[in-house]
């Protein structure tokens, strides 16, 4: 599809219009002023649930593949490679750049969360241009100005701060309606912005400007970086901020004074300094990702690497009954991935492996692999055949040990079975470089687990 079907396609979305510019698709109405209004931020609480919300509403999802997780627990899925670089690259990556902007959501207002370290949109944009009549005061429409964008955002495990990336679809640029000359010499000037005022938040790379011909034939990246540092008295350990930002339009002239400034939607991210992220002995105790998506582990059933615990969890989600240990009333595990959760309900929430939690959590796990202190020889699980012993399979339990709804929870049950020793190795080390690679706090992030056939 050409540019320009694209850009149709995009401008078919209802458009909010005011006196002079108008927004990206579906945008917010433009403020008029030099510069945005400013907002208060959230509560990290306020602002996870509306992310989760948001995130249920639009379909966004982060998908994961533990299959693509390798032994030494190092991740080959694309975007998982910015988790450990020093420094944002000067363009956004490929092959995710590609896949994300080509994903038919990407259209939309509020873009397209690809996972909690990428985001990214493609939609039209067009400027109304208007002189006022010296003789009757009315504004009079001259014509208007249309261009495609693309855009994306990255975020960071390395830092707190998101990288804007912004240009125009070379060839794009379409002049409508105009009787005089189109105004190919008028400028058009972007630039990526916080939400919140400083020290919350802020950004201080310039805006981007060219004529409209120039933005024409450009096919470079014009891109800013987007710091929330830690807040001054927050003692916390995570020391989370919760900013916003969006993207500023301006194609105010002398000729045309008239165009407001006008912004896209605020889009969330959220930053942290927690210090118990760490791959290969290097720490990563500064990061910002992206929360309009609801992050997701999947195992897959066929997998030589993991199949075992990928059934185990399957059947733990689908028929807990009859999953050991046995217990006296009806079992409910959670964690199953639905295509369209509530949030939190259901949901997985990591604790530190060296936690009160994670302890007790061996514990009942230990108590129904051995059937011993509340369970017995019927209610715990069976003991392994002389095959599975001698073959040194281990006892697999879900909820993970390192969740606060794992097996010592007094309000979720668990399941335990025995399994390869080999492929609980792998999925637990699948576990810990999604926890990593998509920045699982302590508590604070709920996730899910999807299990593929």
């Amino acid at each position: 599809m050409s540019p320009r079907s694209r850009l149709t396609l995009a401008m078919l979305i209802p458009l909010v219009l005011c006196a002079g510019a108008l927004t990206p698709a579906a945008a917010q109405t433009p403020t008029p002023g030099p510069a945005t209004a400013k907002t208060q931020p959230s509560s990290p609480e306020q602002a996870r649930d509306r992310a989760l919300r948001q995130a249920v509403a639009l379909g966004d999802h982060s998908y994961y593949d533990a299959d693509k997780v390798t032994d030494d627990g190092r991740s080959r899925q694309g975007v998982s490679r910015l988790a450990t670089a020093a420094a944002f690259p000067a363009a956004p990556p490929q092959p995710d750049t590609g896949d994300c902007l080509a994903k038919p959501e990407a259209a939309r207002k509020e873009g397209w969360t690809y996972n909690r370290l990428m985001w990214c949109q493609t939609v039209g944009y067009r400027a109304n241009y208007t002189k006022r009549n010296p003789q009757t005061g009315a504004e009079v429409y001259m014509g208007s100005v249309e261009v495609f964008w693309e855009m994306v955002a990255l975020g960071s495990n390395t830092d707190r701060a998101i990288r804007v990336f912004w240009r125009p679809v070379a060839g794009s640029v379409a002049y409508i309606a105009w009787t005089t000359p189109p105004p190919t010499g008028q400028p058009f000037a972007v630039h990526a912005e916080c939400a919140q005022a400083a020290p919350y938040c802020s950004g201080t790379s310039p805006a981007a400007s060219k004529t409209w011909a120039a933005w024409n034939t450009t096919t470079a990246w014009s891109s800013w970086d987007l710091r929330s540092p830690a807040q001054s008295g927050d003692s916390s350990r995570e020391k989370i901020t919760v900013p916003d930002w969006h993207l500023v339009t301006d194609a105010t002239s002398l000729e045309y004074p008239l165009n407001p400034p006008g912004k896209t939607l605020d889009l969330p991210f959220r930053c942290d300094s927690a210090d118990y992220f760490s791959r290969f002995g290097q720490a990563f105790d500064k990061a910002c990702v992206f929360t309009v998506v609801i992050p997701h582990l999947q195992y897959n059933i066929s997998s030589k690497k993991h199949g075992a615990v990928a059934q185990h969890i399957q059947d733990a989600q689908l028929s807990p009954d009859t999953s050991y240990p046995v217990e006296s009333h009806r079992k409910v595990i959670p964690g199953r991935w639905e295509p369209d959760p509530d949030p939190e309900f259901g949901s997985l929430h990591r604790v530190a492996g060296t936690s009160v939690i994670a302890a007790a959590n061996t514990t009942w796990k230990n108590y129904a692999c051995n059937r011993n202190g509340p369970y017995n020889a019927t209610t715990g699980l069976p003991p392994k055949t002389p095959q599975e012993a001698a073959e040194g399979w281990q006892c697999d339990e879900y909820p993970f040990r390192s969740t606060a709804e794992g097996a010592s929870s007094g309000t979720w049950d668990f399941s335990v079975r025995w399994v390869p020793a080999s492929q609980n190795a792998s999925a637990g080390g699948s576990l810990i470089a999604f926890f990593f690679d998509d920045r699982i706090l302590h508590v604070n992030d709920p996730f899910w687990v999807k299990i593929n056939p």
